[in-house]
C-alpha cells in the first residue's frame, strides 16, 4: 500500500511565498513516487473550491484567515482522517501528519492525541527572544508565549531544516535529540544558474531599467523587520552622498509593512532619481533582474534557511549579508558578512565596492538538492 500523508499548512498554491515554495517541491516530488496526499489549508481566496482532487492529491479549504485556520483545521481534519482511515473502503489510510511551524502546528498536534498518527513539524525558524527587536512589548511577550505553546505540545519528529534551527530548538526549548532531525531545504539550483543568462540579455535589462552606468544595490523581498530593512534605508542617504554612482533598487513582494516602508523611502532628503522601487518579478523575471545588478544587499535580523541567500549566491552575484543564525551555514561565493543591526557597517561595506568586486576569499561551493531533501523526508515517512 502507497503511503499517504498529511499536510497541514497555512497557505497552498495557488498562493505562494517561499514556504508555499518549499512544500509544493516536496509534495510533487512524493507524488511522482505514488505517495497519496491529503492538504488541509486556508481557504484565503473565496473563489478557489473547498475540495479539489486530482488522481492521488486533495486539497481541503477551510476559514480565509490564518487564526480562524488554527481553530477550523482540527475539526476539518478530524473529518479528513475519519474518511481515511478504513484502507479497505478508500484505498488508503493516512499514516502520517506533516505540518510547519507555526500556528497551524497546534491542530496537527491536537489531531495526534486525538487519533495518534505519527506528526512531523518542519520547523523553519525560532524567535524565541528575538522578537523584542522588532515588535512591541506587548506583541513580542504575546508571540513568545504563543511560541512556547507550539514546543509543548507533542510531537513525533521535529524536523529542521538547518542546524542552526535545530540548536535552536534543543537549546530553548529542550527537545531531545532522538527526535530532532535535521535536513535542509533544497534550491532550484538548474534554474538560479548564471549560465542561463546571457551577457546580452543582461545588458537589455540594464539598458531598459538603469540606462545610465551606474553601480547597482539591490534589496529584495518582504518588508518585515526581521529582514533589516530600517537599517539599511538609514544609511541610504550617506552612502549617496559620498558615491555618486551608485543606484539603489528595492523590490518588495506585499507584505504588512511594504508600503509604510516605501513611503519612508520617499521621504527621504535626497535625490529620488538614484532609488527605484518595484512590486515584485515574476520568478522568470527576478533571475534576470538579479543577474543584472551589481551586489545584493540582505542585512537580517534572523533567519532561518532563505531564499534570498541561497539563490543570490547560486546566480553567482556578490551578497552583503550579516554574520547571524543559519546564513554562514548556507552561503557561498562572493559574501561579504557584517554584524546585524549595524547601519555604519552596511555604510562602510557599500562605499568600499572594491573589495567587493576583489573578494580577499570565496566560500566554496554547496549544493542543496530538492530531489535529496524529499528522500530523506521519505525516510522519516
Amino acid at each position: 500500500m502507497h503511503k499517504h500523508i498529511l499536510f497541514v499548512l497555512d497557505y497552498y498554491l495557488p498562493h505562494r511565498w517561499w514556504s508555499e515554495t518549499v512544500f509544493e517541491n516536496i509534495i510533487s516530488r512524493l507524488l511522482k513516487s505514488w505517495y497519496h496526499i491529503s492538504i488541509l489549508t486556508s481557504h484565503f481566496d473565496p473563489k478557489l473550491k473547498t475540495k479539489e482532487t486530482d488522481q492521488n492529491l486533495t486539497i481541503y479549504r477551510t476559514w480565509k484567515s490564518r487564526f480562524r485556520f488554527m481553530f477550523s483545521a482540527f475539526f476539518v481534519g478530524i473529518k479528513i482522517l475519519k474518511q481515511n482511515s478504513n484502507p479497505a473502503k478508500n484505498g488508503t489510510c493516512i499514516s502520517a501528519i506533516h505540518t510547519s511551524t507555526y500556528g497551524w502546528a497546534i491542530p496537527a498536534s491536537l489531531l495526534w492525541v486525538f487519533f495518534r498518527k505519527k506528526v512531523i513539524l518542519t520547523v523553519h525558524e525560532i524567535f524565541y527572544k528575538l522578537r523584542n527587536f522588532y515588535k512591541w512589548n506587548f506583541f513580542w511577550r504575546f508571540y513568545r508565549l504563543f511560541e512556547r505553546i507550539i514546543f509543548r505540545l507533542p510531537y513525533d519528529i521535529y524536523h529542521c531544516v538547518s542546524y542552526y534551527t535545530m540548536n535552536c530548538v534543543r537549546i530553548c526549548y529542550g527537545i531531545s535529540d532522538n527526535k530532532l532531525q535535521m535536513i535542509h531545504n533544497g534550491i532550484d539550483s538548474d534554474f538560479w544558474n548564471s549560465d542561463k543568462i546571457s551577457s546580452d540579455q543582461i545588458n537589455s535589462f540594464r539598458l531598459k531599467h538603469w540606462r545610465e552606468n551606474k553601480f547597482v544595490v539591490l534589496y529584495f523581498w518582504h518588508a518585515g523587520k526581521s529582514k533589516g530593512i530600517d537599517y539599511l534605508i538609514q544609511s541610504v542617504p550617506e552612502i549617496l552622498k559620498h558615491d555618486k554612482d551608485i543606484l539603489f533598487v528595492f523590490n518588495f513582494i506585499n507584505s504588512h509593512r511594504k508600503e509604510q516602508i516605501k513611503s519612508e523611502i520617499n521621504s527621504l532628503h535626497i535625490d529620488h532619481s538614484r532609488i527605484q522601487l518595484f512590486d515584485w518579478f515574476e520568478k522568470e523575471n527576478l533571475r534576470e533582474f538579479i543577474a543584472s545588478v551589481d551586489l545584493i544587499v540582505a542585512p537580517s535580523i534572523s533567519e532561518w534557511f532563505w531564499s534570498v541567500h541561497t539563490e543570490v549566491v547560486s546566480i553567482g552575484k556578490p551578497l552583503l549579508t550579516t554574520n547571524i543564525a543559519s546564513i554562514p551555514e548556507v552561503i557561498f561565493g562572493n559574501v561579504k558578512m557584517i554584524p546585524p543591526r549595524s547601519t555604519q557597517k552596511i555604510i562602510e561595506s557599500i562605499l568600499n565596492r572594491s573589495r567587493i568586486n576583489n573578494p580577499e576569499y570565496i566560500i566554496p561551493v554547496k549544493t542543496f538538492s530538492r530531489d535529496r531533501t524529499v528522500e530523506e523526508l521519505k525516510k522519516l515517512y
